[in-house]
């Protein structure tokens, strides 16, 4: 299911080096585990994010909030590997991988697509039929890569993109999340990095976006509040 957008955006020139781009991200990573976990509700502070991905073990939370923050290191992990192999790739398998590495012991099946219907809380929208998802991802993806002029523009499409269609059980907006990095990172375009401070603002343009499929108001934002350019 694609949506409408009618701002775009260049990217920066010239392009930063996505090797110290990839230092620069593994320094703040606790920055990044925490912001996107936040975005999932998960009750763990700043300093316990860091704590935690320092190998200290943080009682009085639950082993499923400490577990998703580590899935969530771990899917930040395999993004560095894949772009230092010069390995990335915008396809399914790539989907696939950061979905069970998020996902895994959190939704139902991770790692493959959901094979049943889900709703998308507080919104009218309706995500697509399971057996309608393969057949989406394959015919709707080359148009995404043609129609977008920037890899700026690309990355937040994917995002949206992966969050509308709510291709797997649970983990979509951190597998689109990671998708869209890696194509940020790799192309010296900078992070994408949602803050918690503005978690609110982030969620109520999803439910318009949810409703509508219009995409220019979150666009916005995502691109003026999100992209970290180093």
């Amino acid at each position: 299911m694609l949506f409408n957008r009618s701002k775009s955006y260049e990217d920066i020139n010239p392009a930063l080096n996505a090797k110290k781009l990839i230092k620069l991200v593994k320094n703040l990573l606790p920055d990044v585990v925490f912001n996107m976990a936040n975005l999932e509700g998960n009750p763990f502070t700043y300093p316990e994010v860091q704590t935690l991905l320092d190998g200290i073990t943080i009682g009085g939370h639950k082993l499923s909030d400490e577990h998703q923050i580590l899935r969530i290191r771990n899917g930040w992990n395999y993004l560095f590997e894949v772009i230092i192999q010069d390995s990335t790739s915008i396809d399914i398998n790539t989907f696939n991988k950061f979905n069970d590495i998020v996902a895994k012991d959190e939704a139902l099946i991770s790692g493959t697509f959901r094979t049943g219907q889900v709703r998308i809380a507080g919104t009218e929208f309706i995500p697509p039929q399971a057996e309608e998802l393969e057949n989406i991802f394959k015919s709707e993806l080359p148009i995404l890569i043609e129609r977008c002029k920037s890899k700026t523009d690309l990355a937040f499409e994917i995002f949206l993109w992966g969050a509308l269609n709510q291709f797997y059980y649970d983990g979509n907006k951190r597998t689109a999340r990671l998708v869209a990095n890696m194509i940020l990172i790799s192309n010296g375009q900078g992070v994408f990095n949602i803050k918690a401070k503005h978690k609110l603002q982030f969620n109520t343009l999803m439910i318009d976006f949810y409703n509508t499929r219009e995409a220019d108001n979150v666009f916005e934002f995502l691109c003026n509040n999100c992209l970290e350019r180093y």
